[in-house]
């Protein structure tokens, strides 16, 4: 044996350790939030491995003490606008286990009899696999309904697209009220969106999604847009810039101001929602005045209690003729349900 040979079999034999902690964590709304935070841990050097669980709102994740550790990832975390704290006790892994549990592992040299079982179990799960597709397949000729494979295996959650059906999808009567509309009033379909102005997901829609919906229906009359406030009490600023928003209703800008918050989120301290007015040639007296005193509040609970009272539970959640789509969905999910709509 060479030395080379010799040295990596070294390398190989050497045990390296690794700690194991879990963060809880509250304030997550759906599961795009909790893949947010595993893809911000997970950059950081010292981190080995992480899982999220949106459903058991908690962080297990596997780091280096020598270069980083759980408190350090817990601030992260409250950087990011979510409440974390570490588990003193770890009662899911086992009973009393510490809050770090040391994990050695060992690289040996590779036993031939395990690879050669480990390769039978894969041949045959791929056998299985393809054996419940199949069946699959034929059921679903039989049926007239196309089916897929689930794709939700170890608990992971996935966002779909809504398919399309044979039965109508669910409708939800809910109201427009008072709040602000583009779009011709004639337009066949109408999209009620309820949202916040600190939300990185409602960003994300106002940024990749809203600009083809305008361009594509709201321009050209088929679609109107409302929009409802429903402020996250976890948020520290999406109540006060909602009530600034409608201050500047009050004023004929609503749209312009919405879409200043928007291109503006790391910046939504009050301060700033005047500085805002100024910007856009409001009156800024006025608009001081109604955000001073509280004037919105009571506009704001509204659209807020409407929503909880249609199902809403985060944000963004729209409602396309009274369809419910959850989440930062992509343009083409809308697409798809607002020319549904106009070809009925």
């Amino acid at each position: 044996m060479n030395n080379n040979n010799q040295k990596t079999e070294e390398k190989m034999e050497k045990t390296r350790e690794v700690q194991f902690g879990i963060i809880d964590i509250k304030g997550m709304h759906c599961q795009s939030c909790a893949e947010l935070i595993e893809n911000k841990l997970k950059a950081l050097n010292g981190v080995e491995k992480i899982k999220v669980k949106f459903i058991k709102e908690k962080a297990l994740i596997w780091f280096n003490p020598a270069i980083i550790s759980l408190d350090i990832l817990k601030r992260e975390i409250e950087k990011m606008g979510y409440k974390a704290s570490v588990r003193e006790k770890m009662t899911d892994v086992g009973n009393n286990v510490s809050k770090e549990k040391v994990i050695k592992i060992r690289l040996a040299k590779p036993n031939v009899l395990i690879i050669l079982i480990a390769i039978a179990l894969v041949l045959t799960s791929i056998n299985l696999y393809w054996t419940a597709n199949l069946a699959n397949q034929v059921a679903s000729l039989t049926s007239g309904i196309a089916t897929e494979p689930s794709e939700q295996s170890g608990g992971t959650l996935r966002e779909v697209q809504p398919q399309q059906e044979q039965q109508q999808p669910s409708r939800i009567e809910v109201s427009v009220d008072d709040d602000p509309v583009r779009g011709s009033e004639n337009a066949p379909v109408t999209i009620i969106e309820f949202s916040e102005f600190e939300c990185p997901f409602c960003g994300r829609f106002f940024q990749q999604t809203l600009p083809q919906i305008e361009e594509n229906y709201i321009k050209t009359g088929k679609v109107r847009h409302v929009f409802r406030d429903f402020p996250l009490t976890f948020h520290q600023y999406a109540q006060k810039a909602a009530e600034a928003s409608e201050c500047a209703d009050e004023q004929g800008k609503f749209w312009e101001y919405h879409d200043k918050l928007f291109e503006n989120q790391n910046a939504l301290d009050t301060g700033s929602l005047k500085q805002y007015a100024k910007d856009l040639g409001l009156d800024t007296a006025k608009f001081n005045s109604c955000l001073d005193s509280g004037k919105m509040t009571s506009e704001v609970q509204k659209d807020f209690s409407d929503g909880a009272q249609s199902g809403v539970s985060g944000t963004p959640t729209f409602f396309i003729n009274g369809i419910q789509i959850v989440g930062a969905q992509p343009y083409s999910a809308f697409e798809q349900l607002i020319e549904q709509e106009l070809n009925k």
